[in-house]
Parts: structure tokens; sequence; C-alpha cells
């Protein structure tokens, strides 16, 4: 693209482009000349122009980093003077022969004239001359990752704070660069003055330890692989896709420190995320309006605690979700002891205060239950009959003949909803083995983990499985620093209230899909039923295949206490409001509803934006948070959540070569094998 200079309003735009070098980058001037032919007319053989381009004149090495003017043809008395009609070039020109590019002249760009868009960038892993680079290591390091992919090798041969020269290792091969900045003033970019890009060496593949094989250069060249939080790209990956691509083989250790750098450039330093940690919270409740964050250190300023609770999770339970919280060890603190849990309830007893009718449900872990007790005074707290059971399996040891006849009966007195049908499954446990069922009633309390036998509503929630299946889809981001991890759960929860937002607003019934099947289900029993009315409110349901039940349509009541603890119509008060034609749909709690569902996540879950965008007040600014102040354990990190006693984990399937059955090997065989003798 040429442009011709051709009075003083042209001068200036130049002027101005090479003043702004943030958006113009360096414009390099080429002028066209041809001798002079005398005459009165002008000539107009002889011109002004100016290329926007980041190829060097072929004849040269390349263009400076700052615009030049020049012109050989001067008049006899060595006044300048441009090639239109001979007139004098205006004395600011003649000053400025050479202008520095980061000299503000505050030219005004005419209304005629738009900025070209296109700029020299840093981001392409092509080095070229004019350029620009922030820091000399950044353009080190360009050039490491470029001699990686190009299988060659260079020296340093001189580095400066404003001059940096390398060349090839080959003394014979011609290839070398240059760099430098006029100043080393700290915003000076570096520019690139010379490159001969053309090796006259035989490049050979890099081998182990060659100069160029470093871990941070491997980890610029796979950062962009960690971008998606939830990709696991492991060193054996790493190392399979260098050997592909480059044809470099890395040992474990170097794949290993690699995925370490890019983990870092995606992720941040572990280090430094704590320090950004206030920053963070504060644009989170900025712009996500309601939410609350808790940010505890110790009189050193290092980290102990963090809490957040989002805007739009608080407004979506305290109006439309059932009062239950399920709670598992999804924690950034030290450790699970009774000041975490105690400092966690406080925390989250400020955000949701005393609901009424609150259940907190956890595995047996003393630290909850005495914190939620001292924190809580009206809520009550139930233990996941789930982890009970895995207590059970465990203590006991009973054969597999003996589970497999314990476990659906003590699942069958925990999911009970009367008191007898709870009696009567208890009395079973006790004759299966009268350990467990000991245990289960002196040890553990019925109160704890029997629905029927619970002192609150826990509606259908009878475990911790949705706080399990959050710490499980946490297992890989757990190890991100905290920050990010802190943003990653915000990603996931952005993603999660759009998707159930989406699915509730497509729902056509009054009830969401859950409830709906449950109670057309109920419906089809209900409609085998026989009704007998009592009283104008109260009838006897009886058939079915179910036991006789009572209802009471005014108190929203039954004597199966289906309706009581669930909330949700049974097939008996179905089978009374079809007698008598009462919309059953309205007699099932809000929480069950559609549109509850979706006003639950109506409320979005906003982004917080790039990091650079942030406005943070001076004070936040100033905060400092520190790493917390441990000791790190011996061995190698854990990934893995440690399980509850006696939670069944997958492992390894094993198969006996002996018999073929599973479950013992070859050695541990203990089965009759049929004899192949004849």
């Amino acid at each position: 693209m040429l442009m011709d200079i051709c009075d003083d309003e042209m001068v200036r735009v130049v002027l101005h482009m090479a003043s702004d070098v943030a958006n113009f980058g360096c414009i390099p001037i080429f002028l066209t000349t041809s001798s002079r032919v005398p005459s009165e007319e002008p000539s107009n053989n002889t011109r002004w122009g100016t290329r926007f381009n980041n190829d060097g004149d072929d004849g040269g090495a390349g263009p400076l980093n700052v615009p030049s003017f020049q012109h050989e043809d001067e008049c006899e008395d060595n006044t300048p003077v441009n090639n239109r009609g001979n007139k004098p070039i205006p004395s600011m020109v003649r000053s400025r022969r050479r202008i520095h590019p980061l000299t503000s002249l505050a030219p005004t760009l005419p209304s005629n004239m738009v900025a070209p868009s296109f700029v020299s960038s840093c981001d392409s892993d092509d080095i070229s001359m004019g350029k620009l680079f922030a820091e000399k290591n950044e353009l080190i390091l360009q050039l490491r990752k470029v001699a990686f992919r190009d299988k060659f090798d260079f020296k340093i041969a001189r580095s400066t704070t404003t001059c940096f020269e390398a060349h090839c290792c080959s003394e014979s091969c011609k290839w070398r660069i240059r760099a430098t900045r006029s100043s080393n003033e700290q915003n000076v970019p570096w520019v690139v003055k010379r490159i001969d890009n053309v090796h006259t060496c035989h490049n050979e593949v890099l081998f182990d330890g060659r100069h160029q094989v470093r871990s941070r250069v491997v980890g610029h060249i796979i950062a962009e692989k960690y971008i998606q939080d939830k990709r696991i790209y492991t060193p054996n990956d790493i190392r399979a896709d260098m050997q592909q691509e480059y044809g470099v083989q890395l040992t474990y250790q170097q794949a290993y420190r690699a995925r370490e750098v890019g983990l870092e450039i995606v992720r941040g330093n572990p280090a430094e995320s704590y320090n950004l940690l206030p920053k963070y919270s504060h644009v989170l409740t900025t712009t996500n309006g309601g939410t609350i964050t808790h940010l505890e250190q110790d009189g050193d300023g290092n980290f102990l605690y963090y809490f957040v609770a989002l805007g739009s999770s608080i407004k979506g339970f305290m109006q439309y979700i059932r009062p239950v919280i399920a709670v598992d060890a999804i924690r950034i603190m030290d450790s699970e002891n009774n000041d975490a849990w105690e400092w966690f309830m406080m925390k989250l007893h400020g955000v949701i205060g005393d609901r009424p009718e609150l259940v907190i449900i956890s595995d047996r872990c003393t630290a909850i239950r005495r914190a939620v007790l001292k924190v809580f005074h009206n809520a009550t707290h139930g233990v996941c009959f789930y982890h009970v059971k895995g207590n059970i399996k465990s203590q006991f040891r009973m054969s597999k003949a003996l589970w497999d006849e314990f476990e659906p009966a003590f699942i069958n007195a925990a999911k009970a909803y009367g008191h007898e049908e709870f009696k009567r499954q208890l009395e079973g446990l006790w004759m299966i083995h009268s350990g467990a069922a000991d245990y289960l009633e002196n040890n553990v309390g019925t109160c704890n983990w029997a629905r029927s036998q619970f002192e609150g509503r826990r509606y259908s929630i009878l475990t911790t499985n949705i706080a399990e299946s959050v710490n499980d889809f946490m297992r890989e981001p757990r190890k991100f620093p905290v920050t990010h991890l802190v943003d990653h759960f915000r990603k996931t929860l952005q993603q999660w209230f759009y998707d159930r937002k989406i699915v509730a607003e497509s729902m056509t019934t009054r009830l969401t899909t859950w409830a709906d099947e449950i109670v057309t289900e109920r419906r089809t029993i209900a409609e085998r039923m026989i009704v007998r009315p009592v009283s104008p409110h109260r009838f006897q349901v009886i058939g079915g295949g179910l036991k006789e039940g009572l209802v009471d349509l005014q108190k929203r009541t039954c004597s199966c206490r289906v309706f009581q603890l669930d909330q949700l119509v049974c097939a008996h008060d179905i089978a009374a409001c079809l007698t008598h034609r009462v919309d059953f749909i309205n007699l099932c709690s809000d929480f069950y509803t559609t549109e509850s569902l979706a006003m639950a996540y109506a409320q979005p879950v906003e982004p917080v934006g790039d990091v650079a965008d942030w406005e943070v007040p001076d004070e936040i600014q100033e905060m400092q948070v520190y790493p917390p102040v441990e000791a790190p354990p011996l061995g190698r990190r854990k990934e893995l959540r440690i399980p509850s006693v006696g939670e069944d984990v997958d492992r390894r399937t094993v198969r006996c070569g002996r018999c073929h059955e599973l479950g013992h090997n070859r050695k541990r065989c203990k089965n009759p094998i049929a004899s192949t003798r004849s």
C-alpha cells in the first residue's frame, strides 16, 4: 500500500502514525528517485512514497524502527525541496529528519483519513524484520520456539540493555538476528532490525539435552492444551506429541516440568493466585448482585479459609428450592476440623439465616454435626444412609451371602415412610445380624438415618449424593490455583443455571418432569382403588395392591405418611381427589412445579471478565494475601478424595486364572477344579 506525500497535510498524517507505535507499529519509509531533468516544468519522475510493510529492502538491512525522511536531490543552495513544483519543504519537516516513534507530536488526523488496521503483531510464531517485542525475554522465548520447531540451534552473541544478537551454532551458517531498542527505559519496545532467515547449514534433528529442548519452551508450545479446564493432558501425552510433531524425545521429567509451565501460563502461579483472590472477590460481587464472599487470614496475612455464595444460588434456594442442604468437603481451608467447620457454618448461617424446617445432611463427621447444632439452632441434622451402610460393611465383615440379605433390608428400613413398616424392617435386620442392628439402633441412632424416624422433613433426599457428584467433577480442578479453582466453580454454575433454565422453560407440564412421572405412575394405581367417604374432607382408600390409607384433604395428610414427608400426593390422595373431582396437582408443594424450577434458575451467573479489565478500589488493590503456612506432605500429592469408612470405591476387578471367577487370583483360589482324567 503506497501513500503519496504531496503536501503538509500528508506529512502530518505520517508523523501522527509514526508517533503512535502501539496502534500503527513501526512505519518504514521507502523512496523512489531518478535523475532530475533540467526543465522549467516540474518533474514528476521523482516521488515520495510511504509503504507499510514488515519486509525489509532487499538491498539493505531492513527498515529502521523510526521513520526517516531522505531525499538526495537538493537545490544548489542546499535547501531541501519536494518534487512537486520544486517547492521548499516546510521547516517542520526539515527539522525532524528522524522522528522518534514514541515522541508525541499530537498532530490532527484529517477527517477524511482512516487509520490502517494492519499492525505488526508478535502473536505469530515467525520472527520478521520490524517486529516488536515488549521484553527481551519475550524475544528470546519466541526465538527458542522457532528454533525448536525448525530443528536448529543458536547462540547468543551479544545481549545488553539495548542490543541483542544471535547466530546459528554452526560456524558456516549465515543465519543471524539482531534486535535493538532506542533506550533502556521500561516501556521502550525491542524491534528486530535484521534477520538473515535462511540456514546454509544442515538442520539436524534435536536430540535429548540439546540447547532448545527446554521445559519452558515446550510449556509455551503446549499451553493452549490447558485452556479447557476439563482437558486432561498428561506428561506421557506431551512426550508422544513432541515425538510425533517435532521429532523430539523428552524424558518424563522434562514433560512433567513442561506441563507445570503450561498450567502456570494458563491458570497463573499458585502463590500469586492467593493475592489475586481479594480482587476477584470484589469483581465477583460487583458483577453478580447478592453474592457474598468471605476471606479469612491469620495474623501474618496468610490464607486460612474462603467462602463464596453466588447471589443467583442464594435467591433460588431461599425461594424455590426444598430446604435441604447436603454437605461434603469441597473446601478451601486447612482441614476438616472443628474450627474450620464452625467457621463455614457461621458464614452459611449469615447467608440463609434460620430458614424454617431447614435440614442439613452429611456423613458421620462429628465436626460437621457439632458445628450444625452449635450454629443452626432451628435446623435438624441428618446422616447419609449410604455412608452408614458403608460403615456397617467395613465394621462387621459379613459374608457375601449374608450381606446380600442384609443390604436390601437396611435400604427398605431407611426409606420406609410408616412407623409400622420401619419396625417390621428393623426386626428383620435383628434376625439377619444382631450386631449390625444394634449398631444401627444404639450407636448411629435410627432418628439420624431412617426417614420415618427423622424429626424433620428430608423429602426424598436421604443421601449426600448431590454433594458427592460435585466433589467428583472437582477432582481435576482441585489442583488449580485457588482463584482459578473458584472461577472454575463459577463457570460451572454459569453453565448449569443456563441449561436448567432452558430445560425448565421447555417443560409443558405443571409439575417438573421428575415429579410428573411419579404422580402419573401413582395415578395409574389410584384408578384401581376404592374410595369411601368418612367426612366431607376425610376418606378411606383401599385396594391397588397397597396398604389401606386414611386421607384428609383439608389437612393434606395420609396415614401412609408419603404426603406429609414428601409434600407430593400419594396414590391414596389421588384416588380421593379423582372421586370428588379435586385437582390433586394443587395439593403438591410449589417446590415441584415447573414455574418454581424456572424461577430458581432465572437469575444468570455472570462472568467476571478479563483480569486486565477489572476495576478494583485502591484499598482492595493493596491487600496482600500470602499462601497458607503448612508443611508439604510427604510423597506424591493425592489426586483422589479420601473415601469415608466403608465407602465402596471402584477397584480393578481381579479374575482368577485357575477357576476364571471374579474376586480373587490364582494364588488365593480355593474352588475345586474338575478332574480332566478319563
